[in-house]
């Protein structure tokens, strides 16, 4: 018994072609669903990096215009032989410089609102090979929502009998992301040096945790 053929219009109608386009759409779909979590993990990494980038240049234009020392915002006490007694911050003038800088994120969040990275398509192919290649995938980038910060300290050792206390801003900011008809809420959030200085001498363990609390 001889196979069937169907036929269209009186012609045979050819499954070859439809075959292939179904084959090449399934594979499209797989190859989108397994490459989705790398390209959603790229998208997340250079929103992330044109925020932090855009905020600390910003955080750091106001630190040059402002006149705020580490003297200034912390103080380090000392006995008579010199041996490190209290390290205490000036919560007033920390305060002021925290509701400063946060106003200064806030102006680039709600005038720099929008903007397109170019991602390599290379890059999103996930190849070492081909990363940084090829033509820009455009990325937007919307910064969405209010701006969050907060002061904090970090102590670090410096040498020896020397400690690095550090000043820093930790801010977290909303994101929108939008590439290829995907779109994604993003948060960002990064640490800014705001000021800085190396305490020389042993720093005891009560002044290090006074310190902590006080920021």
């Amino acid at each position: 018994m001889r196979g069937r053929r169907f036929h269209y219009r009186g012609r045979p109608f050819a499954w070859g072609p439809l075959v292939l386009v179904a084959a090449l759409i399934v594979a499209l779909i797989g190859l989108d669903i397994a490459m989705r979590p790398y390209v959603s993990s790229v998208v997340a990494y250079e929103a992330k990096n044109y925020a932090a980038a855009t905020i600390c240049t910003a955080v750091q234009n106001e630190l040059k215009s402002g006149h705020n020392s580490y003297t200034d915002l912390v103080k380090v006490s000392r006995s008579a032989d010199g041996t490190i007694q209290s390290i205490t911050s000036n919560v007033e003038k920390q305060n002021t410089l925290q509701a400063e800088l946060t106003q200064t994120i806030q102006h680039i969040v709600e005038n720099q609102s929008h903007t397109t990275v170019k991602i390599p398509i290379g890059t999103l192919s996930g190849s070492s090979l081909l990363h940084g290649r090829g033509i820009g995938v455009p990325l937007d980038v919307t910064f969405s929502g209010s701006v969050q910060t907060q002061l904090k300290s970090s102590f670090s050792s410096a040498g020896i009998n020397q400690t690095c206390h550090r000043l820093l801003l930790h801010v977290t900011v909303g994101l929108y992301t939008y590439m290829i008809g995907k779109d994604a809420d993003q948060t960002a959030s990064m640490d800014i040096p705001v000021a800085e200085t190396v305490i020389v001498g042993a720093v005891p363990t009560v002044a290090l945790q006074q310190a902590l609390k006080g920021t």
